[in-house]
């Protein structure tokens, strides 16, 4: 009998375990849809609060 099953199994949860890796994105890319906008604000209101 095989254990195929059970291996890919194991592999599975231990994809699912480990965290994914940041998409990179250009800057133009972030300004053309307003995520640059968003990531600025983020960084004045945290910079305000400290």
């Amino acid at each position: 009998m095989s254990n195929r099953a059970l291996w890919s199994m194991r592999k599975k949860h231990e994809w699912l375990a480990t965290p994914l890796k940041k998409k990179r994105v250009k800057k133009a890319t972030r300004l053309r849809c307003g995520l640059q906008d968003a990531m600025d604000r983020k960084a004045t209101a945290a910079g305000e609060s400290a």
